[in-house]
């Protein structure tokens, strides 16, 4: 009898975690990070990540598409598990969250139309309102990004946007001056093609622990144990070469805070 229990136990706990799902906020519109392609599958560098992950964990993932400033709202409310959508580690987000390891380095950079003239940053890196007297600064709505804008350069003109694709749509029709940017996407997604072949960084690479952040990494709510899990994931595709193999899929340079390099 107690061996037929036993094996009853076993197997009861093995289909629980065969069945293991985990929901995963994103901002579905974020190419190459995470983005719908013409066929509506979704894919991306955190897709990949993500789907990694849970792989090791031996879960489901099953993704939530959510706008950038619904994500936390979301997790604390249990709509989702965990957050995968190019969130940087921040003070601020540390009170209300807890964070995995970092995954990708966080910085800024200013874009702008080749030839304008426009200065954002002074020669020792640090903001420089009096350049943007009269401009309007595009920016995506509750990031990282929007805080610096905020907090260093609060007399300038900010245009808030839910997509970076809106805010570059906007760029190229004037409609505002410069964009507060990732590098990383907006190299690949903007500069290298045609659309961009006007426009050019206009500042160097801001990195500014106190509005970027110490990178970007998996958001999850206070004290979840799935913490341990994910770190130990991501670990293990940083020394087995996992994790440079996806990197390499969308960037010839590795995206790793210098933690990891």
């Amino acid at each position: 009898m107690t061996k037929w229990m036993l094996a009853g136990v076993l197997a009861l706990c093995s289909m629980a975690a065969a069945g293991r799902e985990i929901k995963v906020g994103v901002q579905c519109t974020y190419p190459p990070f995470n983005y719908r392609d013409a066929s509506g599958t979704l894919k991306g560098f955190e897709i990949d990540i993500a789907r990694e992950v849970g792989k090791r964990m031996k879960a489901d993932m099953q993704f939530v598409c959510l706008g950038f400033d619904g994500l936390i709202p979301a997790l604390l409310s249990k709509k989702i598990d965990i957050i995968a959508s190019s969130l940087s580690i921040t003070e601020a987000r540390k009170k209300s969250i807890d964070f995995s390891v970092p995954y990708r380095a966080s910085t800024a950079r200013f874009v702008g139309r080749k030839g304008a003239g426009l200065h954002p940053v002074t020669a020792d890196n640090k903001a420089n309102p009096a350049a943007l007297k009269g401009k309007t600064v595009g920016v995506q709505r509750a990031t990282t990004n929007d805080n610096f804008l905020a907090g260093e350069l609060p007399e300038v003109e900010i245009a808030r946007y839910d997509s970076a694709e809106n805010m570059l749509l906007d760029l190229v029709a004037g409609r505002v001056d410069l964009v507060l940017v990732s590098p990383i996407k907006v190299q690949m997604d903007f500069l290298d093609k045609p659309e961009g072949k006007n426009y050019e960084f206009v500042s160097p690479e801001l990195e500014m622990p106190k509005y970027f952040g110490d990178g970007v990494a998996v958001g999850l709510r206070k004290g979840d144990p799935a913490r341990d899990e994910i770190n130990a994931a991501l670990r293990g595709m940083f020394d087995d070469g996992t994790f440079k193999a996806i990197n390499k899929n969308y960037w010839s340079f590795s995206v790793l805070p210098a933690v990891w390099k």
